[in-house]
């Protein structure tokens, strides 16, 4: 559980160990952070020459950094596709995606399904000549699924959709009837298109569903037009049991009389509604409110916006980002698009300048969607012909300033066998990555740590378990190259490596020359400016002792001064005996300290405190006895400590995950 520590036995050790993560030292210093872009700021990497020859309804990121479109438009890039295509993640065409004819009329909601199928919904009876009213599911290449069979489909529009944890769709609208069965602008289907007969909203809402939201624990929040559901009053916001039924803790009442267009749920449990409304049970509320988990108004939230929301988007540390017909939010200009604080006040870090705006079309400037892409990136489409003054039609990719990881320590005693000290890391993205691996032993000795590795080595492995490379004495290779980093061990003893990795998950270990043991400090640095590729998990594991002879994990979190990193930290041991080892901590504790060694949280067993918070992640640890602890962190330098309880001894595993 969490709970405040008043003394620690290793406090002193914590603290060298922070000082050499700080880099107070100019022989061993953290490398500067990465330079991040300035919130709001253009992303001139991602460029869609041309863009689209009309509006963009929908953005979705998928892993590989490729980006779908969808919407009314007929052209993506000056070549033919029809209301949607894929880009790739410098913003070309990706002509491997080919919906052949695509939709005869407009997409107006997709979702992407861990497989990398996509689902559409939309106006639309055909889809690349096959018959498929209102809903087709496409495969990754564009082509039509064909196992995917809804019969008659949908009798009118289908505005919303979304994906269940069990595969299972969502799909709101304005219709009566799906594949022939009743169905009131609500409806779920079956993984294969058919309908979810289990699922059975009454009479639903009765007016339109233009957002679904759900939530971790399955139940469904829905935004429209409608006043009531299935005869209770329910004004543009209600919320949906997973049978259909309506969820009767969730009263919004008369809420926004209708016209909510968006939805988004706050780590906090909280609701962002955005649309066109002026009130929120009778409080005064334009274009968009907060709501507390019961539907009850959160008055302490009111931007103001000066015209209707239409997209909304949910940051790490629960800062919103939206997007809509407005040019300005509470007196500060805005055009289209703006970011909110938690408390609803505009977040003046983020500065789109000019913002969006333009229209190829009738239709008035607008920002119709809005996504989170991985690496501190901002998608939007709509209906504009430039972003800041920039030309970019419809689709646009913005910096949002967004923390990261920057560098990983690890500090234990390094036996042998399984138990030496091992570094692990993921570099996610496009590109490659450039860091350096730094394995310190004698230099140790020189901040007060008695015993440390007289001569260590380093081999660093691919996924595969692959050597990559491997060195002893870091003069040996490359020394001017590392020299060049500023880092440089400083005993001609330590090791180092300076390499550029393609995006994927990497291990180091850390060992004794001829079997030798002691205290070993394990690094990665991310030395490389490159916002294309960074780490996205780090990991160490090595043998946990007793009294100071702890693993000692630390990371420095770089990025916007405003911004905060919402990072769960694991400490496991029984679990990894299904991994092979021989010798698991039993029963892990971690504590998790500011760079000052500053508590901020200790954790013993994992469900005893944020187990729903932490279960959400879809990382909880596999063993009730193992430990974690979810937090948001602002730029700077954290240390975690992992030792077993009760004085046990055993190998143990930290982790460190970046999470959206």
């Amino acid at each position: 559980m969490l709970f405040p520590v008043h003394r620690s036995p290793f406090r002193r050790v914590l603290l060298v160990f922070a000082f050499l993560l700080s880099g107070s030292s100019s022989a061993v210093r953290a490398a500067a952070p990465t330079p991040t872009p300035a919130p709001g700021q253009l992303d001139t990497t991602f460029v869609p020459a041309l863009g689209t020859n009309d509006t963009v309804n929908v953005v979705i990121p998928q892993p590989d950094g490729k980006v779908i479109a969808a919407g009314r438009f007929t052209f993506a890039n000056g070549i033919p596709r029809n209301r949607i295509a894929r880009f790739n993640f410098d913003g070309s065409l990706d002509t491997g995606f080919n919906p052949g004819t695509g939709a005869d009329g407009e997409i107006t909601a997709a979702v992407l399904q861990s497989d990398g199928r996509i689902i559409v919904a939309g106006r639309f009876t055909s889809f690349n000549g096959l018959t498929h009213n209102g809903i087709c599911r496409l495969n990754a290449t564009g082509s039509v699924d064909q196992t995917f069979g809804l019969g008659n489909g949908i009798n009118n529009a289908a505005l919303a959709l979304a994906l269940q944890a069990d595969g299972r769709i969502i799909v709101g609208g304005q219709f009566s009837q799906v594949d022939l069965t009743q169905r009131f602008n609500l409806a779920r289907l079956n993984n294969d298109g058919s309908v979810d007969l289990s699922f059975d909203p009454g009479n639903g809402p009765n007016g339109d569903v233009n957002a679904i939201v759900i939530q971790p624990d399955g139940r469904i929040l829905i935004g429209g037009t409608f006043i009531g559901y299935n005869g209770f009053a329910r004004g543009g916001v209600a919320r949906v049991l997973g049978g259909g039924g309506l969820d009767p803790s969730f009263d919004s009442g008369v809420g926004t009389g209708g016209n909510v267009f968006a939805l988004a749920l706050q780590h906090s449990g909280q609701i962002v509604l955005g649309g066109r409304f002026v009130q929120y049970s009778g409080i005064n509320r334009t274009f968009i409110a907060r709501v507390f988990s019961d539907g009850s108004l959160d008055f302490g939230f009111d931007p103001a916006p000066n015209d209707w929301i239409q997209s909304l988007a949910i940051e790490p540390d629960d800062r919103i980002l939206v997007g809509g017909f407005f040019t300005g939010i509470n007196g500060v200009g805005r055009n289209s698009i703006a970011r909110f604080n938690t408390n609803g006040s505009v977040d003046l870090t983020f500065d789109p300048g000019a913002g969006c705006v333009g229209s190829l079309t009738n239709d008035a400037t607008q920002v119709r969607s809005i996504a989170l892409q991985q690496f501190g990136r901002v998608l939007a489409g709509g209906v504009f012909t430039s972003y800041n003054n920039q030309l970019r039609d419809n689709i646009v990719r913005l910096f949002d300033g967004a923390a990261s990881f920057q560098n990983l320590s690890a500090r234990a005693h390094v036996f042998t066998g399984e138990r030496i000290l091992i570094a692990g890391f993921i570099i996610g993205g496009t590109e490659n990555k450039r860091v350096l691996i730094r394995g310190l032993g004698r230099s140790l000795a020189s901040f007060g740590i008695p015993g440390s590795l007289a001569d260590p080595t380093l081999s660093l492995y691919d996924h595969t378990g692959a050597l990559i490379t491997a060195n002893d004495n870091w003069k040996a290779t490359q020394q001017t190259q590392i020299q060049a980093t500023g880092l440089a061990p400083p005993n001609d003893f330590e090791a180092a490596i300076l390499i550029s990795l393609s995006p994927g998950a990497y291990t180091a270990f850390l060992r004794g020359k001829a079997m030798t043991t002691g205290i070993g400090l394990a690094e990665v640095y991310d030395v490389d400016p490159n916002v294309n590729a960074q780490p996205t998990n780090l990991s160490a594991r090595a043998f946990v002792g007793t009294g100071s002879d702890v693993l000692i994990g630390g990371t420095i979190i770089g990025g916007n001064a405003a911004s905060l990193q919402r990072v769960l930290v694991r400490a496991l041991g029984p679990s990894l005996a299904s991994a092979g080892i021989a010798t698991p901590l039993a029963n892990p504790t971690l504590s998790l300290r500011d760079a000052n060694g500053n508590v901020i949280a200790n954790n013993d067993n994992w469900k005893d405190s944020q187990q729903a918070d932490i279960a959400a992640t879809g990382k909880a640890p596999a063993n009730n006895l193992e430990s974690a602890i979810l937090a948001l962190l602002a730029p700077g330098n954290y240390t975690a400590i992992v030792a077993g309880k009760n004085g046990t001894t055993g190998v143990a595993l930290i982790e460190f995950y970046s999470l959206p």
